[in-house]
């Protein structure tokens, strides 16, 4: 499916200042989530240049990349997904809901097939429960929980442990980064102690109503709390994309399609800001 863009995206820069990374020391990394094979000009060449223009070190993708319907073909994102793998080497492409529908389900048994030969053509492999260092003191971590985690209205709980069993130990000397498609989740993935939380899922409310957010969740949620934005709990941060693309019916009000560059800075304080 996916749906093509007149304008954007929109890029959003955080900032987030650490005492894990020395004084000086700077890393970039551009996020993309839920595109839903979504274009932005042919070959979607505006996105290609916003990420360019980044020079990010790593592009990390927190789900959603494709779309789940049974006749679909992600032929055209996993040529989009090649390319970048070309100029920017550094991919973590975490599955999302979209991803797992794909690789659950019985009636997307063609879908699957494809996206795993456009996988392979690309150079990408999803990362599943796996981590990958950008240096010596940036580690990015895929938690790929399974389809059932993603229930709409109501949610089914993160047993506690369970996110330490998937991924291990965590390095507390290194600035841990952990893709994690759903934000509502965040009591339970700030349990295991990550620095940073990518996440996406909610579209951004898709209607985004001034001074009270986004509307409705994929969950059939209304006024989600994890909407779009930073948020901390207990010295963790997640920073939520509003999402790169729509699926099935494609409503954004007041809510522009999204892409983050997010900079992490060596600081003797650490604080986290929306530039």
């Amino acid at each position: 499916m996916g749906f093509f863009f007149k304008s954007g995206p929109e890029v959003t820069e955080y900032i987030i200042d650490t005492p894990k990374l020395k004084k000086g020391e700077r890393h970039v990394f551009a996020v993309i989530s839920d595109l839903h094979e979504c274009c932005f000009g042919r070959g979607n060449e505006r996105l290609f240049k916003a990420l360019s223009l980044m020079e990010p070190e790593g592009i990390l993708i927190p789900g959603d990349l494709v779309d789940a319907y049974p006749d679909g073909d992600p032929k055209r994102t996993m040529a989009f997904l090649k390319r970048l793998k070309k100029v920017f080497p550094g991919i973590c492409y975490e599955p999302g809901n979209h991803e797992r529908k794909i690789f659950e389900r019985r009636k997307y048994f063609r879908q699957m097939v494809l996206l795993r030969r456009g996988l392979k053509m690309s150079g990408v492999s999803l990362m599943r429960n796996e981590y990958r260092d950008f240096g010596d003191a940036v580690r990015v971590y895929s938690l790929d929980l399974n389809h059932d985690y993603y229930r709409r209205v109501i949610k089914r709980r993160v047993p506690d442990g369970m996110i330490g069993m998937l991924l291990g130990k965590r390095d507390p000397a290194r600035f841990n980064i952990m893709l994690a498609h759903d934000p509502d989740h965040f009591e339970e993935y700030s349990k295991w102690r990550p620095d940073l939380i990518l996440s996406g899922h909610v579209h951004g409310g898709l209607i985004r109503i001034p001074k009270l957010g986004g509307l409705i969740s994929p969950a059939y949620r209304l006024f989600p709390r994890y909407d779009a934005g930073l948020y901390e709990r207990d010295g963790v941060k997640m920073i939520v994309s509003r999402g790169a693309g729509s699926h099935t019916i494609n409503l954004r009000i007041n809510n522009d399609p999204e892409i983050l560059k997010v900079v992490l800075r060596g600081e003797e304080n650490g604080t986290g800001s929306k530039a």
